[in-house]
């Protein structure tokens, strides 16, 4: 949900920020909480996304002047979402299953009009001098690896998982996320949406 915090972010000079595309379906968000459970932890340590953090990053932006976060809602208004349906699914980690760091969902069906709306939103970032961001496959980080203690177990858990399936939702929408960072872990706020339909 979008909510207003213009007189929180005036009391401040920047924020952590950051691009997404939020996962609002709670029966997706379930059958991904179930994927959680099945990751073993006996083989890695876990640290496991909580429910309401799980998106899809689009792009992020670090720690951002409150004047230029409005400079980019003034150039990311002019973007057109227009809907698509994406299909989550298969189980996969970064850099890769052998070395996991990052265990995500993935996007299998329409990635490529997410990643059309990630270029367009690159664009209009150029704009304000924000260079091209390459480096982008659409997916959803379900939990971090702080250590792995049996790695052939970690393969075969993650190999086991490739092909699950999760369900589709529409995208109608991205938003612009402010991060804090707790020692208990992030907590994410939505600043404004685009298309603002509030």
């Amino acid at each position: 949900m979008v909510t207003n915090n213009d007189d929180v972010i005036e009391m401040e000079k920047a924020v952590r920020a950051f691009l997404s595309i939020d996962i609002d379906d709670s029966a997706l968000i379930t059958r991904i909480a179930h994927v959680q459970q099945r990751l073993d932890r006996r083989a890695a340590k876990l640290k496991i996304v909580e429910p309401e953090n799980i998106h899809f990053t689009l792009r992020f932006l670090g720690d951002t002047p409150i004047d230029r976060i409005e400079r980019i809602r003034e150039r990311l208004t002019a973007v057109d979402v227009s809907p698509f349906t994406i299909r989550l699914a298969g189980v996969g980690a970064f850099p890769s299953i052998r070395r996991p760091r990052v265990i995500w969902v993935g996007v299998t069906e329409n990635e490529d009009l997410m990643i059309d709306l990630k270029n367009r939103i690159d664009d209009a970032l150029g704009m304000l001098s924000y260079p091209p961001d390459k480096k982008f496959r659409a997916h959803a980080t379900i939990a971090r690896v702080r250590s792995v203690y049996d790695r052939e177990q970690v393969i075969s858990n993650l190999e086991s998982l490739e092909d699950e399936s999760i369900g589709t939702m529409v995208v109608t929408e991205f938003r612009m996320k402010k991060s804090t960072l707790t020692q208990k872990g992030p907590i994410y706020e939505t600043l404004w949406q685009v298309p603002d339909n509030t």
